[in-house]
């Protein structure tokens, strides 16, 4: 029987994935800043620590080539039997869809997962989002 260990690595990928061996990751997932041009905080669910992170591009070929980078390093770490899960909203889920066609090639998509929550729907601005994707 063999040992299967794993680990969780917090925070930008793209400099600890530059040291790891090619072709040697199972499983990626990565749940980057979506294209909202804001700055985000929330609270801890015990509200014991706040956290922060900006999400403020100078335009979408910026945030772009950071996503290109990442996807890129993360093929290079991929087995061949290896997945690759990429969540992420209306902001610029096109654009990502795009990246991974070009980077692991159109054929190899299998699937595009829908997380769906509830919202109201206010008449005043019209339709909102109410869903994410995971591609």
């Amino acid at each position: 029987m063999s040992k299967i260990t794993s680990n969780i690595i917090l925070g930008d990928c793209l400099e600890s994935m530059k040291v790891m061996d090619e072709r040697s990751i199972d499983l990626v997932y990565l749940d980057p800043p979506f294209f909202t041009n804001r700055k985000h905080s929330s609270l801890t669910r015990d509200r014991s620590k706040k956290f922060s992170f900006n999400d403020i591009w100078s335009d979408l070929s910026d945030y772009a080539e950071f996503m290109h980078n990442r996807l890129l390093e993360a093929h290079r770490l991929l087995k061949d039997s290896g997945s690759i899960f990429v969540h992420c909203d209306k902001s610029a889920n096109f654009l990502l869809r795009a990246i991974l066609d070009e980077i692991f090639g159109g054929d190899q998509f299998r699937a595009e997962i829908i997380w769906t929550y509830k919202r109201w729907s206010n008449s005043a601005k019209g339709l909102l989002p109410a869903h994410q994707t995971i591609f």
